[in-house]
Formats: structure tokens, sequence, C-alpha cells
């Protein structure tokens, strides 16, 4: 190895140790504390040095002159680039999780909070699982009850065993006898098809049915699918583990609790964001001033997807302080998308 690469990589390892350090005891670090850490023959001197280039080039700060330094955003993007892709679960935390999902749960509202709590409790920090969007869940029974005039109650149960109740008003008056005539129609030939496949299928066959009665079922019940997806009803993100997060941030700064209580009462931004990095599936990392949502500038966000049928139907994510531990962070993400996947297709199967 050149001089100049062995320098380059001494340089890049102190900034990981920095990191490393910073994380497990939330002090500033200084040299001596890395000198201890690494207990090689570097002087304490040079790490001086090399800490001193790497606060000039923006990857840590010194709070104060006789203060140790602290990684910045710019620091974590390096520390976060270098360890995603060689980081992997112990087993026995691996089976721990897993576990976790064996205590009878059968739909899909129940994976979504069991995630969200061990995303919490794990990473001591905020968790968060974004729903499927209504067109991607498949069909397992649907019923169409005439409240009253054109006013009608549709119950959708879903493969996942999510039930869900939507009232229309209609443009017109639906017998029951019809109504019964429509969730017979749906029931009968689209039971485990997805929503939107359904709308899709319908809008073609409307056109070729000839037969006046049957048209008119088909109609209608295209009306009635399209006010579901139109309505989306299950377009939300559930977020538990405030308490958690508040123990972590520096009580003098309020405008981080002001920004978690604005994401835990008003999560719209926040479901509109994930649904944006759909359909990838794989880790996303959002450090500080990188977050799109303003409301998460002073906070790290990682998200992962999670799939349904082979399809990336949503999203997971952790919302914690930039000092949080990326590396146990990213594998308990990356593993608990993997199950959450798994369980959703085993209800839906």
């Amino acid at each position: 190895m050149s001089k100049i690469n062995e320098k380059f990589e001494r340089k890049y390892n102190t900034l990981l140790h920095v990191v490393d350090l910073y994380i497990s005891t939330e002090l500033p670090i200084s040299s001596k504390m890395v000198e201890n850490k690494i207990k090689r023959s570097i002087s304490s001197a040079t790490i001086r040095n090399i800490m001193a280039e790497l606060e000039e080039e923006g990857y840590i700060s010194q709070l104060h002159t006789s203060s140790g330094r602290v990684p910045t955003n710019k620091g974590y993007r390096y520390y976060v680039n270098k360890i995603k892709d060689n980081i992997q679960l112990r087993q026995i935390e691996a089976r721990k999780l897993e576990r976790e999902y064996n205590k009878c749960i059968s739909s899909i509202e129940e994976i979504i909070k069991k995630t969200s709590f061990l995303i919490s409790r794990e990473l001591h920090s905020a968790g968060l699982v974004m729903w499927p969007s209504t067109k991607d869940l498949y069909l397992k029974r649907m019923e169409c009850v005439k409240l009253k005039a054109e006013t009608i109650l549709v119950v959708l149960v879903t493969m996942t065993n999510a039930v869900k109740k939507y009232i229309f008003e209609l443009d017109k008056e639906i017998e029951k006898l019809e109504l019964i005539k429509i969730s017979n129609f749906i029931n009968s030939n689209y039971t485990e098809s997805s929503l939107l496949n359904i709308y899709r299928d319908i809008e073609k066959i409307f056109e070729k049915e000839t037969e006046k009665e049957q048209k008119n079922i088909i109609n209608n019940s295209f009306k009635i699918i399209a006010a579901i997806l139109k309505e989306n009803i299950i377009d939300d993100v559930y977020l538990e583990g405030f308490d958690y997060f508040i123990d972590k941030v520096d009580s003098k700064n309020i405008s981080i609790i002001k920004h978690l209580l604005h994401i835990f009462s008003q999560k719209q931004d926040l479901c509109t964001f994930l649904r944006s990095e759909l359909p990838y599936e794989g880790l996303n990392i959002y450090i500080g001033e990188e977050n799109v949502c303003n409301i998460l500038k002073e906070c790290s966000l990682i998200t992962c997807g999670y799939t349904l049928h082979g399809k990336t139907v949503g999203r997971i994510g952790v919302i914690g302080s930039t000092r949080m531990n990326y590396s146990k962070a990213l594998l308990t993400m990356k593993y608990l998308s993997d199950i959450i996947s798994d369980k959703l297709r085993e209800i839906n199967d």
C-alpha cells in the first residue's frame, strides 16, 4: 500500500472510530479516547492532527476550544456509507425478533402494530409503518348494504383480514336486491384479486357486456370499487415510541420535540413522503438536512420496503437522533422488513 493510500485509510478509519465512540458514549471525543480504542502505534499527536484535518473538511466539529469533537451530518453520512453493506444480524437476535410474530397474529393491523412497537423498543426511537395502499390489498369478501335512499354501506374484508367500512352517497338509489347481486358479482369473480386489478378488469368487461341487467350490475360494481379506491382510507402511517425518542433528546432542544409532536399529530406529510419512495424495496438513510420533510431536519430517518405478492406495497421506518446506533438500526430495519413481508404472505395465502 502506498503512503498516500495508507494515510487516507488511517484518516478515515479515525473518523469511523470517532463516530463509533460518540454513538456509544454520547460524549465529545478526544484524541486520547481514539488512541485507547485503536490500540496501535499511532501517537496521540498524530491522531490530533488527523482530527484537525477531519474538522477542517467538515466531518467532525468542536463545540468549544477545549472540548473534544463530535460528528457532523457529513461525518455520519460517511460512516453510514461505509457500514451499510457489511452488517449482519446475529442469529440469536434474529430469532428473538421472529418469535415476536408467532403469537397468534392473524391480521395486517396486528402485524403493523407489532412491527412499529418492535422498531421503537429495539432502537429506542420512534417506529413507523406505512399501511399498504387500498389498491394493493387483495379482496377476500365484499358486502353492500343499503342504509337509506342513495346511501350504502360497503364492508370490505381483505386477504390480510383487514376489515374496512365505507359509507357512500350514490348518484341514484339502488335497491337491496341489486346490492346483493353486486356483492355476489364481485365475490364470485374477484376473490383474491387486488382492488386495482378488479377496477381495471370491470372497466374492460363493461364495454363487452351486451345483456342490459348484467351491464347495469357491472356498471354499479365499477362505481363502488372506484369510490373505494378514491377514498383510499388506508393511506396512513402507524407510529409508536414518542417517549423513547424524547428520552434521547436534549431537554434544551425544544424544536425537535415540537417537530416530533407535529409528526405524531399530523402524519399526512410523512405518509406522502414514504409513498413517494415506492416501489423501491431497499434501505434509505436520511441524515439531518438530507430529509425532504422539513419537520425531520434535526433527526435521522431510516426506511425500508416490505412486499406483498412480490410487489413493494409499503415502507417501515425509524426516526431518531442523528446520534443513533446506525449499525443496529440498519440491521433491525432490514430484518423486520423481511419478516413483515413473510407474515403478510402467510395471512394472505
